[in-house]
């Protein structure tokens, strides 16, 4: 069973209620955390942090797009009495990846995450997916589920403890899903991946979200499917740029992690491209086609078709050969509820937790 966390206020306010509420498990995850870092660089973790704080500039954009939700890592720092710098790092979960690539710590950055979003003719629009992470994640996930705060609208956030993002849904009836292209660019500057989770959550519909993830420069190379009922929108991001990808079929979007736009990026071997085209495949074979629900979600997100390269990674693979968990959410249309499906972990192991998010009226101006 998940932890379900209940926050809100102004943005401080609701960090600061986060931070309290998961004091000890935002300790243990940092203390996971710090030893898994200190494993793969070979160096003092909280010395490599800081030096990788002085050597890029996030904040300057996080500050000019989403100012409130760098409020919201102060209040969960101070809520959990846990160094600022070090809360604000957490954050930085693909940015460090890629940081660690920069200086000659690592040779490639890992594929991680198969999602999708299909729409239905006459029912909800689905969208979800796997988050793949490191092993050391495992018993820190969470769900926020965060109120409304003035015009942006109350929100469903799958994640780990202390961190403000991992994919998520709205009480507009909107959802986001991500996933890592590790062969486009990145750059140390620019807004992250959890910080632009949050922002397009705080949009009303998928044209106001498209506005906002062609509008921010982005820090690292990720793909963003947006869904709200009848409509999706799928964008390949770097810090070169933005890219649309429009699918075959413009009802569905499957993706793992390699562009499928005109835009390929650095050419990679194929034993590099290998898992993340196996996964895809996998995806296409159960939710390319037909009349699809619920059931055809869970058993693709839990399925081990290809069992070198799985769409539920259950451990044992190293760096990120680990589902942290999945989320699926059912976009309705009119003003019912958004029905989610969580598993702490990977699902063929955990199974779904069902969870609610009363649908909202837009506010009036």
């Amino acid at each position: 069973m998940v932890q379900v966390v209940e926050i809100g206020g102004a943005p401080y306010e609701r960090g600061l209620a986060c931070g309290r509420a998961l004091k000890p498990r935002i300790e243990a995850h940092m203390a996971a955390w710090q030893g898994w870092l200190s494993r793969v660089t070979g160096l003092d973790a909280v010395a490599y942090i800081r030096s990788m704080i002085r050597d890029t500039d996030y904040a300057t954009a996080i500050q000019r797009h989403a100012p409130d939700l760098l409020e919201e890592v102060r209040g969960v720092a101070d809520g959990a009495q846990a160094d600022r710098e070090l809360i604000y790092a957490l954050q930085l979960m693909d940015e460090e990846w890629f940081h660690r690539l920069r200086v000659g710590l690592a040779r490639r950055t890992p594929s991680k995450c198969s999602g999708f979003a299909v729409v239905t003719p006459s029912g909800p629009t689905w969208i979800g997916q796997n988050m793949d992470l490191g092993d050391y994640t495992d018993g820190h996930q969470v769900v926020l589920q965060i109120a409304p705060d003035g015009s942006n609208p109350g929100a469903l956030v799958f994640t780990t403890a202390g961190v403000i993002a991992l994919m998520g849904v709205n009480d507009a009836g909107l959802g986001v899903c991500v996933n890592s292209l590790p062969q486009l660019p990145s750059a140390p500057h620019g807004v992250p991946v959890a910080f632009v989770i949050r922002r397009l959550l705080q949009a009303r519909s998928v044209a106001e979200a498209a506005e906002l993830v062609l509008a921010m420069p982005h820090a690292t190379n990720q793909h963003y499917v947006i869904a709200q009922a009848g409509a999706l929108r799928s964008f390949e991001t770097s810090a070169a740029g933005v890219t649309e990808y429009h699918p075959p079929d413009p009802t569905r979007v499957l993706h793992t992690n390699h562009p499928l736009s005109a835009n390929q990026g650095e050419p990679e071997s194929e034993a590099e491209r290998r898992n993340s085209e196996q996964r895809l495949a996998s995806l296409i074979g159960r939710l390319g086609q037909g009349d699809l629900g619920l059931e055809d979600f869970q058993e693709t997100l839990s399925a081990c078709d290809d069992p070198e390269h799985p769409v539920c990674r259950t451990g044992g693979g190293g760096n990120i050969g680990f589902t942290c968990g999945a989320m699926i959410s059912a976009l309705p249309r009119g003003l019912g509820p958004v029905e989610s499906w969580v598993s702490p972990g990977p699902p063929s192991r955990e199974g779904f937790t069902h969870l609610t998010l009363t649908r909202a009226a837009a506010p009036a101006l």
